[in-house]
């Protein structure tokens, strides 16, 4: 949150002629053939004999007088008003910059060595469980003069009063606060399409519920009026091909909604990919070692009890599965146990918890991956086939009557990372609470909602 942090020897600015440690030769009678220091075990000290006097020819005339820092700034309070001469030892940042007008010496030789930056550290997990704080501190920054500014105000102030101090410097700078610390949820800025009322369908899919719900809290805040509806996928294409919903997230394409793009393609409207490729795959923990790639599997039916873990059966991915195994030579050493989603993802989390091998059919995105430790196993010879792309898609003439949402839309992109996070907040937060879920995941992330629907 700042730096480079400096080392230096400084002078008051009223002392003409004198602009780095160069400068200082010759002219050490000017100063009482004297350096005002600090205490003695500080590693300041020791880099000036050492190193800075030698290097800029100045140890015979100067001799470094050392005491302690309040003795040195006590000693530069007194120079000043009186105006005379002094060379102090300091360093940066320091509120005397703020107090006083100094002169730091420049060191074109480098003697001091290169300075250090100020971090922000926090405890393992800290950010997960502390998400807004962890974005302000990420994002926190300091320039020299705010910083020493803010030193000088709590130095002036009387002992066991900084809290107050840091208060009346902050009402002092109107606005610094809300900058640096923005409060999920204030007062939201209004679009252009405020208080129109927009329909937006989804089918019970965990990308489609998170994106839907997001949006929906997105257009709420900008003041549209959104309506969600849950419908399944050929209905859903139906009702947008005849106007009845806006638009939907979660068209997979070009292969998995083949069927309804073709249909009704003239009477849509597609506003591009906000993510892809997805992918089908089959994935095991990362505690399991040795296991990175499909081809892995060969010989280690043992390790997983001779089975694979699948979904239901009646799902397209579990019909490719058995040409994929086909293509590996393990249709015979493993056996594919079908089962539902929900089952699979059980025995996943039953596994884990027990750190038990498991094998399970699974597919991105999808939370599984920001939940649990899972490593997708890689397909070298391309036996699942090429992914898909998730799109949003509208209804005929979306844009002319939605303009603003339609360019929000357009833009629209996200991670799988972030995919997954959101989808794992909308499982932890449970059936029923998906809008609220969504709600606190976005709060979490300030700054997401305006680059998500930007408005001037």
């Amino acid at each position: 949150w700042y730096g480079p942090t400096s080392l230096e020897l400084s002078v008051p600015s009223y002392v003409k002629g004198v602009k780095s440690l160069a400068d200082l030769k010759g002219q050490g009678k000017k100063f009482d053939g004297k350096i005002i220091g600090i205490e003695s075990s500080a590693g300041e000290m020791k880099i000036l004999k050492d190193k800075v006097l030698k290097e800029y020819g100045l140890e015979g005339e100067y001799k470094v007088v050392s005491s302690s820092t309040s003795s040195m700034l006590s000693e530069l309070k007194r120079s000043i008003q009186q105006k005379e001469p002094v060379v102090v030892t300091l360093w940066s940042p320091h509120w005397a910059y703020n107090k006083y007008d100094l002169t730091k010496l420049k060191d074109p030789e480098g003697a001091f060595g290169k300075g250090e930056k100020l971090y922000n550290v926090g405890r393992k997990g800290f950010a997960e469980d502390n998400p807004v704080v962890a974005h302000w501190l990420k994002n926190f920054h300091l320039t020299e003069k705010q910083l020493t500014s803010l030193e000088d105000r709590i130095q002036s102030a009387p002992k066991g009063q900084e809290q107050q101090a840091v208060k009346e410097w902050l009402k002092a700078r109107p606005g610094f606060l809300d900058k640096m610390v923005p409060v999920p949820g204030g007062k939201q800025k209004q679009g252009k399409g405020a208080g129109k009322t927009v329909d937006m369908g989804y089918f019970p899919w965990d990308e489609a519920i998170a994106t839907t719900y997001l949006w929906q809290n997105i257009l709420e805040d900008r003041g549209y009026k959104p309506k969600v509806k849950q419908l399944d996928p050929g209905p859903l294409y139906t009702a947008l091909s005849q106007g009845q919903m806006d638009f939907q997230t979660d068209a997979w394409l070009p292969t998995t909604h083949e069927q309804y793009w073709r249909k009704y393609k003239d009477k849509l409207t597609d506003l591009g990919s906000w993510y892809g490729p997805t992918s089908l795959e089959l994935s095991v923990p990362s505690y399991v070692k040795g296991v990175d790639s499909l081809a892995d599997l060969k010989g280690k039916s043992e390790l997983f009890g001779g089975k694979i873990t699948g979904i239901e059966s009646s799902a397209g991915e579990m019909k490719i599965l058995k040409r994929v195994l086909k293509d590996y030579g393990l249709d015979k050493e493993y056996k594919v146990v079908s089962s539902s989603t929900s089952s699979m993802l059980s025995a996943v989390d039953k596994s884990v918890k027990q750190k038990k091998p498991i094998v399970a059919t699974t597919w991105s995105p999808h939370w599984v991956y920001s939940k649990y430790p899972m490593k997708k196993l890689k397909d070298p010879k391309g036996s699942w086939g090429k992914g898909d792309r998730i799109h949003v898609t509208a209804k005929k003439g979306f844009r002319k009557e939605f303009p603003e949402l339609h360019g929000w839309l357009k833009d629209f992109k996200m991670s799988e990372k972030d995919l997954g996070s959101l989808e794992a907040a909308i499982q932890k937060g449970g059936k029923g609470n998906e809008k609220e879920s969504v709600r606190t995941w976005l709060d979490s992330r300030p700054g997401l909602e305006d680059k998500l629907a930007p408005v001037e």
